[in-house]
C-alpha cells in the first residue's frame, strides 16, 4: 500500500514518524514522510537506512530572528495555555498553506494519509479526497476520560472528573478551533465544534504510549489505540562511544545525563545557550555528581572544564542512558519514554504545555519527583532535586520494573499490525 505521512515540529515529533516510516516499509509498504522541522537537521541518512521516502516541507519560522523571538515569547508566557497560543499562532499558523499543499499532494500519491495530532491540514487534505486517513497522538493528556483527571488536576472521581474536562475541553476549543475552521472554511468544508474532531481520526487514533505509561480507560472509544512508544531500530542511528567517553564511564559511578534537548538545540541566543548550560554545570557540582552534559558547547567558550562533567553535543539516548543513574530532562513525549525504557529516574525541567504533562505523569509513577519550571528554575533547585532522585533507591528500582515492561514492548509493530488490519483485503 502506498502511505503518506505527515509530522511537524522538534526532534519529539518527528523521530516517532521515522520510526514509524520505517516500519511500514519494512513490512512491505511504500512510504513518503513529509517533515517540517523546528531545528532545520537532515534526516535524509535515517530515511535511507529505513527505506522511505523523505520530504521537507519547509522550516518552523522565517529565519534566526524570528525563531529568536518566538523563543522570547515563549519565555514570557505566564502559563501553558498561553505557550500554545504562541504555538499555534506563530509557528504552526504561519506555515499552515505550504502544510496544507503538501497533504494534498500527498493525498493525491497515497491511498492512506497518516498525520500528527496537530496537523490539522492533513486531515483536511484527506476528507477533501475521502482518503482514509489515521491520527498519531505522542501523548495521551487530551483525551479526555472520567476516570482520568483533567491535565494539571488530582483524580476526583468519575464524576467531578467528567465535568472538570467538559470545561477544559471548552476552553482549549476557544484557543484552537477558529484556526482549524479557518482552514476548512476556505476549503469549503463543515466547521468542527472541537479540536478533538480532527486531531482523532474515527479510523483510527495511535498513541505512541508505551501501555505501562497510559492504562486504557473503560470509557475511551475503540478508535482509539495504545500501541507503545515508536522508538527507532538501533541500526538506524550506528554510533561507536568514543574513547574518552568510555574511559569517564568507567572511572567512577554512574553519572547523570542531562539535557533539554531540542528546547536547547532550536534556541538561536548564544548567551541564553550559554546561561542554561552554566546552570546544568552548576547543578551537577552542587549535586556532587557526576554528569554527562549535552550541550551546544562549541558556541560557549568560558564555562570552565571539569573533571566530573562530560561534554557532549550529541549522543544516542537509547545507547548511553542504561549507562546513567538518572537523566535530567525537559519533559519530551521521546525522551521521558527513552529514559524510563532505559531504566533511568528523570528530573524533569518543563518548557512549554505537554512537557509540563509528562512531568506530572512521571511523578504519579513514582518515576520523578515533583517538576521543576524552565522560568524558575536555578542550580540550587536542580540539585536538590537530583539529590532526592540518587538518595532514593526505590525510585531506580521503579524505574527499572517499568524499563524491563517497556523492552518487551513493540509500538511500531504493534501500529503496523493495526494499519494492516483496517486495510486487510
Amino acid at each position: 500500500m502506498r502511505i503518506g505521512i505527515q509530522t511537524w515540529g522538534s526532534d519529539g515529533d518527528i523521530y516517532p514518524f521515522i520510526a514509524l516510516a520505517g516500519g511500514l516499509a519494512a513490512a512491505g509498504h511504500e512510504v513518503t514522510l513529509a517533515l517540517t522541522s523546528a531545528e532545520r537537521k537532515d534526516y535524509g541518512p535515517l530515511a535511507s537506512r529505513l527505506g522511505f521516502q523523505l520530504i521537507t516541507v519547509g522550516y518552523i519560522g522565517k529565519d534566526a530572528a524570528d525563531l529568536q523571538d518566538l523563543s522570547n515569547h515563549m519565555r514570557k508566557a505566564r502559563s501553558p495555555l498561553e505557550q500554545l497560543d504562541l504555538i499555534l499562532d506563530r509557528a504552526f499558523e504561519a506555515g499552515v498553506d505550504a502544510l496544507y499543499e503538501a497533504s494534498k499532494r500527498l493525498c493525491a500519491q497515497n491511498e492512506l494519509m497518516i498525520g500528527h495530532f496537530l496537523m490539522h491540514p492533513a486531515q483536511a487534505a484527506a476528507e477533501k479526497v475521502h482518503c482514509p486517513y489515521v491520527s498519531v497522538a505522542l501523548n495521551h493528556g487530551a483525551i479526555p476520560s472520567r476516570y482520568l483527571p483533567l491535565m494539571g488536576m488530582p483524580s476526583l472521581g468519575p464524576v467531578i472528573n467528567g465535568l472538570l474536562w467538559k470545561l477544559g475541553l471548552r476552553v482549549l476549543n476557544r484557543h484552537i478551533v477558529p484556526q482549524i475552521n479557518r482552514l476548512r472554511r476556505r476549503e469549503g468544508l463543515s466547521p468542527v465544534a472541537s479540536f478533538r474532531e480532527v486531531w482523532e481520526s474515527r479510523l483510527a487514533n495511535l498513541i505512541a504510549v508505551s501501555p505501562s505509561l497510559c492504562h486504557r480507560p473503560p470509557d475511551w472509544e475503540s478508535h482509539h489505540h495504545v500501541c507503545g512508544f515508536f522508538n527507532m531500530p538501533d541500526e538506524a542511528r550506528p554510533w561507536e562511544m568514543p574513547d574518552d567517553l568510555r574511559r569517564f564511564l568507567d572511572a567512577g559511578p554512574p553519572p547523570v545525563y542531562m539535557t533539554f534537548g531540542s528546547m536547547l538545540a532550536a534556541e538561536v541566543d548564544v548567551a541564553r545557550i550559554r546561561e542554561t548550560t552554566a546552570m546544568l554545570v552548576g547543578a551537577a557540582i552542587r549535586a556532587g555528581s557526576r554528569a554527562i552534559i549535552q550541550s551546544r558547547w562549541k558556541e560557549i567558550v568560558d564555562i570552565p572544564e571539569h573533571p566530573d562533567i562530560y561534554r557532549v553535543t550529541s549522543a544516542p539516548h537509547t545507547k548511553i542512558f542504561p549507562l546513567c543513574a538518572a537523566v535530567v530532562h525537559h519533559g519530551g513525549a521521546g525522551t521521558t519514554q527513552t529514559a524510563t525504557l532505559c531504566g533511568c529516574p528523570s528530573v524533569i525541567v518543563a518548557h512549554i504545555s505537554d512537557q509540563y504533562f509528562w512531568a506530572r505523569e512521571l511523578k504519579r509513577l513514582e518515576l520523578a519527583p515533583a517538576g521543576l519550571e524552565r522560568r524558575t528554575v536555578t542550580a540550587r533547585k536542580l540539585a536538590c532535586r537530583m539529590c532526592r532522585v540518587l538518595r532514593t533507591p526505590a525510585m531506580a528500582e521503579n524505574a527499572q520494573r517499568y524499563g524491563t515492561m517497556l523492552a518487551a514492548e513493540d509500538g511500531v509493530g504493534r501500529a503496523v499490525a493495526i494499519i494492516g488490519a483496517l486495510f486487510k483485503k
